[in-house]
């Protein structure tokens, strides 16, 4: 908030205009006045205001059309606007909160009464400000989170296409081998070399045979072939290990073991056995470790995205690593596999994204919500599932986080979805988040605890929660295998 918040005071009563500016420079604020609808708008575009005073009865547009056109701005969508109005009527209240006005000042006004309107609600704009920062830095982070993912995606299925090579490779050798890459005359060249190994390697077997050993062969002992060939004559041989490489230097494979070639009962040679293909070996570690880097950046981009939630629902703070922790042992409970209770716990992480969208007034207001302020809540697993799918994620997070809402007879939100119609990771989330929800201190009403919470999926098993995800939480908590950690 600026040293000097500014004030769009409109009213076509110059001594109106003229009551407000002198109770409120006096208190540190700029004016800035309009006389009719039209200005206003104009004024508003023109500068950073940061609450408006607006009379309701003006000739041209109205205070409530005027606070409309300002709600239609997206930039202006939390900018307080206080209707001055002589109307009393509770309809013309009605209509200016539904036009989206934040509060009303009655005339004759009091100054304490208009001095304290403002201070509130450039309070709340304020934090307002703040919280939407923070939220614009995060999503910045995760769509960078997200490009990376995207990075990561493309090196793994580039690591996915080298894996094949090399296991095509690797077949090919094996099928054509019969044991036997190359042999060697006592001078050290090279009298025999598998086709399979011009295949695999890239050289010209006519260019190598005859040709010393060393070009193809790396050891880490180097003391002399010779001299391990002719140990080979007693049965003396120490182990060593050939590593062969291809003409880029890549290592192909580790020979462990060999054997003396034998003519007319002399040893002329020595053959050597394939028993590791090492670069098919790194092509799986670099398959692995993008595995793991994805898996990171995707961790990494849901974390980012519940700590948006958490800017704009302070009071709810760690109800979604809570519901994750209980989703995923109930998960483990029933026996699914490894990727899905993976792919649930990102879901249970992000499954209320969607109150972004949601005002924080409403997520945070301890009496009971309006019709139309619960229609809002309720849209944010609409608002989640859009938010989810853009982002390339597994179709089941998006899906879950969409679902986690319905209920099986049809009751819940938002498609009235029943019975197998809901994804069993949706059902999961759904019994978590119910047994969270009412454990846990809301603004409207204090914990309920872990006994009543048990107690509604219980008497709701079957008609409104999974019958199998039920008893599961249930033997959770009854055998003591689970509590929820402090977050």
């Amino acid at each position: 908030m600026k040293d000097k918040p500014l004030i769009l005071v409109v009213d076509d009563q110059s001594q109106n205009v003229e009551l407000l500016e002198a109770y409120l420079v006096p208190e540190g604020y700029e004016i800035v006045t309009a006389v009719n609808g039209e200005e206003a708008l104009q004024k508003l575009s023109g500068n950073q205001i940061d609450l408006i005073l607006l009379d309701v009865m003006m000739p041209g547009l109205d205070g409530f059309e005027v606070t409309r056109r300002v709600r239609q701005d997206a930039k202006n969508r939390l900018l307080p606007i206080i209707l001055v109005t002589a109307l009393r009527e509770t309809g013309n209240r009605v209509k200016g909160i539904e036009a989206g006005c934040d509060d009303f000042l009655s005339k004759p006004f009091d100054k304490m009464e208009l001095l304290t309107r403002v201070r509130s609600l450039l309070k709340v704009k304020a934090y307002n400000d703040l919280m939407s920062n923070y939220q614009k830095e995060l999503e910045s982070e995760v769509t960078t989170r997200t490009k990376e993912k995207d990075e990561l995606v493309n090196k793994l299925q580039e690591s996915e296409e080298v894996l094949r090579a090399s296991e095509e490779k690797y077949r090919s050798l094996v099928e054509n081998i019969n044991d036997v890459l190359y042999t060697l005359d006592t001078k050290g060249n090279i009298t025999y070399i598998s086709p399979a190994v011009e295949r695999f390697t890239g050289y010209k077997v006519s260019d190598l045979i005859g040709k010393p050993f060393t070009p193809l062969i790396h050891t880490d002992d180097l003391s002399g072939l010779m001299g391990s060939l002719n140990h080979l004559a007693t049965g003396q041989l120490e182990p060593w290990d050939f590593r062969v490489v291809d003409k880029d230097g890549r290592l192909i494979f580790v020979r462990s073991s060999s054997r003396p070639l034998y003519k007319d009962g002399k040893i002329v040679g020595i053959t050597a056995l394939m028993t590791d293909i090492t670069e098919r070996k790194l092509s799986e570690e670099k398959l692995l470790k993008s595995y793991e880097n994805l898996q990171k950046t995707l961790n990494d981009a849901i974390n980012t995205m519940a700590k948006i939630v958490e800017t704009r629902d302070p009071y709810t703070a760690g109800h979604q690593q809570k519901v994750a922790d209980l989703a995923v042992a109930i998960a483990r409970e029933m026996k699914l596999e490894d990727t899905r209770i993976d792919q649930l716990r990102m879901s249970a992480i992000i499954h209320d994204i969607g109150k972004i969208y949601v005002p924080s007034d409403i997520l945070s207001r301890p009496g009971k919500l309006s019709d139309m302020e619960f229609a809002l809540i309720k849209a944010h697993a609409q608002a989640g599932y859009d938010i989810v799918k853009g982002m390339d994620f597994p179709c089941a997070i998006a899906q879950a986080v969409l679902q986690h809402h319905e209920r099986l007879d049809g009751s819940g939100y938002p498609n009235r979805l029943k019975g197998e119609d809901i994804l069993l990771e949706a059902k999961i989330l759904a019994v978590a988040d119910v047994i969270e929800a009412m454990s846990s201190h809301r603004p409207y009403r204090p914990a309920l605890g872990i006994e009543k919470a048990l107690e509604e999926i219980s008497k709701n098993k079957g008609r409104l929660y999974d019958p199998d995800v039920v008893d599961a939480c249930l033997e959770l908590f009854n055998s003591g295998k689970f509590e929820f950690k402090s977050v």
